[in-house]
């Protein structure tokens, strides 16, 4: 299975990181808050407020050139894709070959099976 990479990219000061998530020991993370996930509401049987679960937002940094703040964004990974084509174009190839011996394989039978009863149909006549 491939690593999932991160950018951090800082629009300010154009100073970025790639990165798997390991290497971010020397930026300083800002916290944040968990946003409430909607209204609560007011359940009349129980006679309790239903509070619904926050979303927790995504990790920020600090950017290490001008102090704003950056966001990791995952990045997909193009060789990934490539690999999986190739992966799936290469059963394709076999499928088709399979296929083709088969194929073979079934017409080899009825020229037998149709030999076999022509020979039965001499056996008989004779």
């Amino acid at each position: 299975m491939s690593k999932k990479y991160y950018r951090l990219y800082c629009e300010i000061c154009n100073w970025k990181k790639v990165t798997d998530g390991s290497e971010i020991d020397g930026l300083v993370e800002v916290k944040t808050s968990p946003v409430p996930g909607g209204v609560p509401k007011f359940d009349p049987i129980k006679n309790k407020t239903i509070t619904p679960k926050s979303i927790k937002q995504l990790k920020k940094y600090k950017c290490p050139k001008c102090g704003r703040v950056v966001t990791p964004r995952k990045i997909t990974n193009p060789q990934e894709k490539i690999d999986q084509y190739n992966a799936e174009q290469e059963r394709e190839k076999e499928r088709k070959q399979w296929e083709a011996l088969e194929k073979k394989a079934i017409e080899k039978y009825e020229r037998t099976k149709v030999e076999y009863e022509e020979e039965q149909d001499r056996i008989d006549r004779s």
